[in-house]
């Protein structure tokens, strides 16, 4: 074992390290180096999130070592994970969903972002998860009757019922892509964070209702 890991590190140590480009959004300290089959590297600059196991990052940018331009920014909104499969990087866009047992929140891939290379062209695709997991009958049921007998006001509650209505409109029910549509008015005037998330998960049925 211990032969494996020495041979592991003198190999890593003989790869490219470079830092970031000077932007507005992060320092150039790459904090994250990736190493892709195909021997290019990316490397993150960035905000790593403590306690994140495994790691995830918030407000980062990528970019290819050698480049002056970045690959692009992710905002502070953005919780990511990242990891290498071949010559493809790949950036996991985590979302709070209530998409465990009895509802339970919990940190779920919603999209991916694939970038590899062509020749030198920088390719770059997003996919949607579709396999986050969908609700039985029984909980649509549960949860379009909790909307129905819902008061008045908006409260953290109410935003539990909007996420509960997603994950039911992306499970194929109509009656609770309804309800959401409906949501915006339902309880009074959406503002402030609850508008802003109201306004991300709409977003996020768009993507969803788009064909790949």
């Amino acid at each position: 074992m211990t032969i494996l890991t020495l041979t592991s590190v003198y190999g890593q140590a003989n790869k490219a390290s470079c830092d970031c480009p000077k932007t507005q959004y992060a320092g150039t300290k790459a904090d994250t180096t990736f190493y892709l089959s195909n021997g290019k590297t990316v490397v993150l600059c960035g905000y790593k999130n403590p306690d994140s196991e495994p790691t995830t990052f918030s407000e980062f940018i990528l970019a290819v070592c050698g480049q002056d331009t970045i690959i692009d920014f992710w905002g502070a909104v953005l919780t990511c994970r990242l990891k290498v499969n071949k010559d493809t990087l790949l950036v996991d866009q985590l979302q709070n969903l209530p998409a465990g047992k009895n509802f339970k929140f919990q940190e779920t891939v919603w999209t991916t972002e694939k970038i590899h290379f062509s020749g030198q062209k920088l390719v770059r695709k997003l996919v949607v998860n579709r396999q986050i997991r969908k609700y039985s009958q029984d909980e649509i049921q549960s949860v379009l009757k909790t909307y129905e007998t819902a008061k008045t006001g908006l409260d953290d509650n109410k935003m539990e019922i909007a996420n509960k209505l997603f994950i039911a409109t992306i499970s194929g029910d109509k009656k609770a892509r309804q309800y959401f549509r409906e949501f915006k008015s339902k309880f009074g005037t959406l503002d402030g964070a609850f508008a802003e998330e109201y306004s991300d998960l709409t977003a996020m049925l768009e993507l969803w209702d788009k064909k790949e």
